[in-house]
């Protein structure tokens, strides 16, 4: 009697194959770098000037654009950020920031806007941000009753 091939071969063994896995977590890895970049790319570490009255509220996750106004030693501004970008504190570097904030504001007609400055900067370097965002609306052509703008301030919680 003739033996059958299957036990020629020897006893079967199991192996796992781990690139798929390897390949699935390096993706995750790659995913969560990205995101917490986009996340952090509209912060900037500021000491938000704190309100008395209840007239201030926190701005919610509805499509926003927010305009840091990046403070320097002397209460200044050293310069206006929206996103990654970094604009210069004078008169060119508004222009584009001008320029930017139109195209945004044609691009998303219902979006709101938040300007963001340290308690120690001066207004009147927070004032030529909010300019800014008055032309880019004027520039852009919408329909101003459609435009939101918050100068955001940090606010007293209730946990003390």
């Amino acid at each position: 009697m003739r033996a059958s091939r299957i036990h020629r071969r020897g006893p079967s063994t199991f192996e796992a194959n781990m690139t798929p896995l390897i390949d699935m977590a390096f993706l995750l890895i790659v995913f969560f770098v990205l995101v917490s970049q986009v996340a952090s790319a509209e912060f900037v570490e500021l000491a938000l000037p704190r309100t008395s009255s209840g007239a201030a509220t926190r701005p919610d996750d509805t499509q926003r654009i927010v305009v840091n106004v990046v403070p320097a030693r002397d209460g200044g501004a050293a310069a206006y950020r929206l996103g990654k970008r970094e604009f210069a504190p004078d008169e060119a570097g508004l222009r584009d920031l001008v320029a930017t904030l139109a195209r945004a504001m044609r691009d998303q007609p219902s979006v709101e806007v938040n300007v963001r400055a340290d308690r120690a900067t001066a207004y009147s370097w927070v004032r030529p941000a909010m300019d800014a965002v008055a032309d880019g609306l004027a520039e852009s052509g919408i329909d101003r009753s459609r435009a939101r703008v918050r100068l955001v301030v940090l606010g007293e919680r209730a946990d003390g």
